[in-house]
Parts: structure tokens; C-alpha cells; sequence
């Protein structure tokens, strides 16, 4: 009889089935970790270092520093008796900063959103007007905001001695056609923050107009055969997919916002006076107020699903 060889049947390969929101979970580590490790080792002792030292009289003797326990003594200070030139001081710059990144946010998105919306139109000369909404990052320098700034800078000077500084007062004007004080303030303030606006939305524009040009064709072309209008597609096909990219561009606008701001400035000046233990209080205080504007933007972006795919589940 001839012996019969069986052919063992190869070991069927089982892969483990992993959810989407698992594999992002996951991916997100992988991205992440470079930064981890790098905080680990250089930046977190430091970091511990410094809220210990807030706490603390901080003065420099040779060879190191002098401490001195003072309990909550140096933020209380910061927030109700530091004062910084005559009509300012740490509160008072802080406060400023908050309100200025609560009124620059939503004005920032919807220029921004609108900007880039109109960018992705087909139309002669677009790089160049893209080039154009950039160029204020690039040239966004204390030398620019010196110039463009208005009174008390150098343009403002010009005008002064051309006597053409008040060329067309809009707050008389608002008041006079019987607007209210209150909206009046608001139309305003929008006004003179044009400048920073303009400067804040160059990286947001180009945000935004990534995220549009990676709408899938074939939608708009369905909706057009279908007879949706501009306006119905923007709100039924663009909106929607660049929604997650709202919380990008809202962390950016509110980190640049306390990046430029005069609160920094006056931490500054306290560290250069050698006052460091207060300097670090101010600086956590600082950071605190950002980290907590963070947490209520994340749990508005969860309550609105504002990271969320348009297509995801």
C-alpha cells in the first residue's frame, strides 16, 4: 500500500479587530510621545520647581537663592495690591487679557472661516491674495504694531501734524443716529480690533482652507445636481467638516492672544526686579487662567460635538 501523506493545512492568521476611536486613542500616544518624554526629561522639574518657588520670598545671594516661606502671600499680592505704572497692574492686565481672547475668538472664526470659504473660489491672482491675508504673521513684530498702532505711534504722530488724526469720529456718530450705548461700545471696540484680528488670522485662514480642500468632490457635485444652493452646501457640506478644525483654531487664538499680551509684559518686569517669587506666582496665576479657558472651550467643543468627523460612526 502506498503511504499517504496529509498536507497539514496552514494555521489561519486571526487579526484583532481594533475600533476606530481605539486606533485614534492609540495613534495619538504614538504622536504625543516624542513630546512626553522631552517634558519628562527637561521641563518637568522645573515646572515643580517653579510653583514650589511661588510660594516662596525668592531672593538671589551668591552662589544660589535665598528662601523665604510666605504662603499665599505673593498671589494675594499679584491680585489685590501689585500696582504697575499708575493706572494698571497684574489684575487689571489679566482681566484685560481674558475679555480681549473672549471678543477675538468669535470674530476670529467667522473672518477666518469667511476668508478662506472665498479663497477657495476659482478666481485670478488667488495665490497672491493668499499670500496677502498671510503676510501679517510674517511681519507680525513689535516694530509693525509700533507703527500701525494709532495714537502715540509713529503714523499717529504723522497725523497729528497733518492735523487729519480725526478724520470721522464713528462713536458720535452711532450715538447720534440712536444706537445704543451698549452696542456702540461693542461695534467699536470690533472696529479698533481690526489690526489684531487681521494679524491672529493668518494661520486660522490657512487652517480653515486645508480643512475645506479636503471635502470630499463628489458631495458639492451631488448637491448641484440635486439643486442645493451655495448657501445649503455651506451649511450642510462645508460647515460640518470643518468643524473639527474650530477647536485648532480656537486653542491657537486663545494661546496667541496671552502670548502678546501686557500681562506677560508686566511678569517680565517683576522678574527683572528680582522679584521672583512673585513673577512665579504671577506666571502660574497666568497659566491657570488659560488652562481654565481651555477646559470650558473642550467642554463647550464635547456639548456642541465640535470634534467630531462629520462622517464618523
Amino acid at each position: 500500500m502506498e503511504n499517504t501523506k496529509t498536507v497539514k493545512q496552514p494555521k489561519e492568521v486571526k487579526h484583532i479587530k481594533v475600533k476606530y476611536s481605539t486606533q485614534k486613542k492609540i495613534w495619538g500616544v504614538i504622536f504625543l510621545a516624542p513630546w512626553i518624554i522631552g517634558f519628562t526629561m527637561l521641563f518637568a522639574y522645573p515646572f515643580i520647581q517653579s510653583i514650589i518657588y511661588s510660594f516662596f520670598d525668592v531672593t538671589p545671594i551668591q552662589g544660589g537663592v535665598n528662601l523665604t516661606f510666605v504662603g499665599i502671600e505673593n498671589y494675594r499680592y499679584a491680585f489685590f495690591e501689585h500696582t504697575f505704572s499708575t493706572d494698571s497692574s497684574f489684575q487689571v492686565e489679566l482681566l484685560n487679557t481674558v475679555s480681549d481672547a473672549l471678543i477675538n475668538l468669535p470674530v476670529l472664526l467667522i473672518f477666518s472661516l469667511f476668508i478662506a470659504v472665498l479663497l477657495n473660489k476659482e478666481f485670478r491672482g488667488r495665490a497672491v491674495i493668499r499670500a496677502i491675508f498671510f503676510i501679517p504673521v510674517i511681519l507680525n513684530s513689535t516694530a509693525v504694531s509700533t507703527v500701525m498702532s494709532g495714537a502715540g505711534s509713529i503714523m499717529g504722530d504723522l497725523f497729528l501734524e497733518e492735523n487729519t488724526l480725526v478724520v470721522f469720529d464713528l462713536t458720535k456718530y452711532l450715538v447720534n443716529i440712536g444706537i445704543g450705548e451698549g452696542l456702540v461700545t461693542l461695534v467699536v471696540g470690533l472696529v479698533d480690533r481690526v489690526y489684531t484680528i487681521l494679524t491672529l488670522s493668518g494661520v486660522p485662514i490657512l487652517l480653515f482652507l486645508a480643512a475645506i480642500q479636503s471635502v470630499p468632490k463628489h458631495l458639492y457635485e451631488a448637491a448641484t445636481i440635486e439643486g442645493a444652493t451655495g448657501y445649503e452646501m455651506f451649511w450642510l457640506i462645508t460647515l460640518p467638516n470643518v468643524s473639527p478644525h474650530i477647536i485648532t483654531v480656537s486653542i491657537y487664538a486663545i494661546v496667541d492672544t496671552f502670548l502678546t499680551s501686557s500681562a506677560a509684559s508686566v511678569i517680565t518686569y517683576e522678574y527683572n526686579k528680582l522679584n521672583w517669587g512673585l513673577s512665579l506666582s504671577m506666571a502660574w496665576s497666568y497659566v491657570v487662567v488659560v488652562m481654565l479657558l481651555l477646559l470650558i472651550l473642550g467642554i463647550v467643543a464635547k456639548a456642541l460635538k465640535l470634534g467630531e468627523h462629520a462622517y464618523e460612526n
